[in-house]
């Protein structure tokens, strides 16, 4: 296991304050957050398929043109599919979304397991599980789970990864011990 220095428990502490605080936030107007991050995606495909069939223009083999400008096409229509369509890319967000929690709650868990040791290591433990929960969750509504299901999800995770930071820097700010801690070894 390798030593690794650990923020301090100032940025823990401002950290979980903040994930908590947006996570309050996504649970107030869900939909309307959900419904911002699909757009955003949309954008965001959009541009980068412009700027991938710009790119192909300067390309010297006719071949790599060719295919530049093919997937740059087709990245570009799926932002412009998805912003005038984001139910679509809500039920693809939606199930990178599971995904995102499985790996994240996996992580959580074997962390909280590395830090046992601890005092009240099970916060983190507790996150893990939730965040399989919502992946279940998920799965079970996926694909009519819509733009509400991507902002309260997500909020509850950001509340549920938040609220261990929290208590991790407490916990850190008692014990006097911020300089190291054990963490896993990537």
């Amino acid at each position: 296991m390798a030593r690794k220095s650990l923020p301090g428990s100032n940025t823990l502490l401002v950290t979980g304050i903040a994930l908590t605080v947006f996570g309050a936030l996504l649970l107030v107007t869900p939909a309307a957050a959900g419904g911002a991050v699909v757009r955003l995606v949309a954008l965001v495909l959009a541009v980068t398929g412009v700027a991938q069939i710009l790119q192909a223009l300067r390309a010297a083999s006719a071949v790599h043109k060719a295919v530049s400008i093919l997937l740059g096409a087709i990245v570009a229509g799926v932002g412009i599919l998805v912003w005038f369509n984001p139910e679509v890319g809500s039920g693809f967000l939606t199930a990178l979304l599971m995904i995102f929690f499985v790996v994240n709650g996996l992580w959580k868990i074997s962390t909280a397991i590395r830090f046992r040791s601890l005092a009240n290591w099970w916060w983190l433990l507790l996150s893990g599980v939730l965040s399989l929960v919502l992946a279940a969750l998920l799965w079970n509504q996926w694909p009519i789970a819509g733009a509400w299901a991507i902002g309260v999800f997500v909020g509850i995770e950001l509340l549920a990864t938040g609220i261990p930071m929290i208590v991790l820097a407490r916990i850190i700010r008692k014990s006097g011990s911020s300089d190291y801690l054990d963490t896993i070894s990537l």
